[in-house]
C-alpha cells in the first residue's frame, strides 16, 4: 500500500488561489498526474517543492472521477490509474493536481500541489489479459469548496454541492470492486474459451487494407492494440505438401508486447504479437536426424534450436506453404537464446546464451509455455524467457491436436534437456512437458508481426 508524504501546494497553486480568494478567479481541477521521479532529502522539501511547476518524470495523466467536500477549506478529489496503454510499468513516486482559472477562458492549467511517496505503489504494464486500476485520492486546500469543479472525461463539469454523499461513494467503490473482480475472472476465462476471429470483429476495418495481415501492420505501426485480445485468431492457410492436404488454422494471439523494448542494443523489440496456431501442422519433423542436441558450431548455431534439423525445416519447407500476405508481414523474434557448444565435446547441459535471431517460424521455449524450466538447463537454459498469457493457468492451449481439430499430438519446444545430450523438450499430447530423442514430432505454426 502506497504511502505519500504531506502535499505541498505550488507557487503557481497558490498564486491562483490567491486569485479566487480575491473573486477574479475560480479554481477547477483538470488531472491528476503520476510519474516515476525520485527525490533526493532536498529535493522533496517544502521550498523545492512549492518551486515546480511540472513532476520531475510524468508517466500518466487522467481525470478526476469525483470531489467531495471535506471541510469549507479542502475537498477531496478522486481518479483512477489504469494501465491499459502502459507499455512499461513504474513505481508511482510522484502524483500531482493540475488546475486552470475557470473564469478565464485563454488560462493555462498550472500545477496546483505536489506530493511524493515514502512507499510507492508499482503500475505494471498491461500484460493483454487483465488491466490494473489504482485508486488515488488526493485532498487539496481551496477557499470555498462549495464552489470548485471538476472537469470531467466528456468536459463537462459538475459543482461539488451536486457530487454524490458518501454513501453512494461507498456504493459507487464496492460496485468498480465489484466490476474489476469481474474483470479479473473475465480475463482468466477468456483464455479457456475460443478466441474471436479478429476478421469478423473488424471487417469494416479491415476493409480499408488490402488483406487483415496488412491491417495488422498497421495496427502495430501506430502502436494501436486497442481491442485486441490474447486468444483472439486469424485465420491462415497452410498450402498442400507431398501427402498432407491443405489445412486452414486459427493463429492466435498469444502475447501482446510480450517482450516489447526487451532486445540488445540496437536490436530492441518494438511493438509486437507473438501467434501460436491453436493445434499443430499434420506433418511431422525430427528435431534432429540423429540422437545428439548440441549445437553444431560458432555463433548462432551454438542455439541446439538454431543448429537443428526441425528449424531448417520450418524455414525450408513450413514456411514455404504459407499465403504471401502473411509471409509480408512476419518479423524475426529476437531472444536471448541458450547455447551448447564446445569444439570437440559433446555437451550434456546449455553451458552459455547469446542474442540471437529465431527468424522466420519458431517454436517456444519452455518456460514460454509453463512459466518454469522442467527438464531444461537451469539459468542458461531460461534466458530472458517469460511465459507468453495464452498458456497461463490452463492446459487449454498446451494441448493441441495434430492438425485443426485433431486427436491430441506431441509438439517440440525449441529447449534441450539437461543431464542428457540427446533429448529435447516437448508438449506431450496430455499437456504436461516430456522429452523425446530423435522420433518425429508435431509442431504449431509460430511466428512474429512487429512495427516496422
Amino acid at each position: 500500500m502506497a504511502l505519500f508524504y504531506a502535499a505541498v501546494m505550488t507557487n503557481d497553486g497558490a498564486a491562483l488561489l490567491a486569485a479566487a480568494l480575491a473573486g477574479t478567479a475560480k479554481i477547477e481541477f483538470t488531472t491528476l498526474v503520476a510519474g516515476d521521479g525520485e527525490y533526493t532529502e532536498g529535493e522533496r522539501s517544502v521550498a523545492a517543492l512549492q518551486a515546480r511547476t511540472a513532476l520531475k518524470s510524468q508517466k500518466q495523466s487522467v481525470a478526476f472521477s469525483s470531489i467531495v467536500v471535506e471541510s469549507d477549506t479542502s475537498v477531496h478529489l478522486t481518479a483512477a490509474l489504469d494501465n491499459e496503454e502502459l507499455l512499461a510499468g513504474y513505481y508511482v513516486n510522484e502524483v500531482g493536481l493540475y488546475a486552470v482559472d475557470a473564469l478565464d477562458p485563454d488560462a493555462v492549467p498550472v500545477l496546483y500541489s505536489i506530493s511524493v511517496a515514502q512507499v510507492a505503489d508499482y503500475m505494471p504494464p498491461y500484460n493483454g489479459l487483465t488491466p490494473t486500476t489504482i485508486v488515488q485520492e488526493y485532498y487539496a486546500t481551496v477557499d470555498n469548496s462549495a464552489n470548485v469543479t471538476i472537469e470531467a472525461g466528456a468536459g463537462a463539469y459538475a459543482l461539488a454541492d451536486d457530487l454524490a454523499d458518501q454513501v453512494a461513494k461507498e456504493a459507487a467503490f464496492e460496485t468498480a470492486q465489484a466490476a474489476e473482480t469481474a474483470a479479473a475472472w473475465d480475463g482468466i476465462n477468456r483464455i479457456m474459451l475460443p478466441g474471436r476471429d479478429l476478421t469478423v470483429v473488424f471487417a469494416d476495418e479491415i476493409a480499408d487494407y488490402s488483406d487483415e495481415w496488412a491491417w495488422i501492420q498497421a495496427r502495430l505501426d501506430a502502436h494501436d492494440v486497442s481491442g485486441l485480445r490474447v486468444g483472439d485468431y486469424i485465420p491462415i492457410n497452410i498450402a498442400a505438401n507431398g501427402g498432407i492436404a491443405a489445412e486452414t488454422h486459427k493463429a492466435e494471439i498469444a502475447g501482446i508486447n510480450t517482450y516489447y523494448n526487451t532486445g540488445d542494443s540496437g536490436h530492441e523489440v518494438g511493438y509486437h504479437i507473438d501467434w501460436i496456431t491453436r493445434d499443430c501442422y499434420s506433418g511431422t519433423v525430427q528435431f534432429n536426424t540423429g540422437n545428439n542436441n548440441n549445437g553444431t558450431g560458432a555463433g548462432s548455431m551454438q542455439s541446439p534450436f538454431l543448429a537443428s534439423n526441425l528449424k531448417s525445416w520450418l524455414d525450408g519447407t513450413l514456411y514455404g506453404l504459407l499465403d504471401a500476405k502473411l509471409k509480408a508481414v512476419i518479423k524475426s523474434k529476437r531472444i536471448l537464446a541458450p547455447y551448447r557448444y564446445q569444439s570437440g565435446a559433446t555437451l550434456t547441459d546449455d553451458n552459455s546464451w547469446g542474442w540471437e535471431d529465431f527468424t522466420k517460424l519458431w517454436v517456444p521455449l519452455e518456460t514460454e509455455i509453463f512459466d518454469c524450466l522442467v527438464w531444461s538447463t537451469k539459468g542458461f537454459g531460461n534466458g530472458q524467457a517469460v511465459q507468453y498469457p495464452i498458456f497461463a493457468n490452463s492446459y487449454t492451449h498446451r494441448i493441441k491436436g495434430a492438425g485443426p481439430g485433431g486427436a491430441r499430438a506431441h509438439w517440440w519446444t525449441a529447449s534441450a534437456y539437461s543431464g542428457n545430450s540427446t533429448y529435447v523438450v516437448y508438449v506431450t499430447g496430455h499437456g504436461h512437458s516430456g522429452y523425446n530423442a530423435s522420433n518425429a514430432l508435431c509442431v504449431p505454426v509460430c511466428f512474429r508481426t512487429m512495427e516496422a
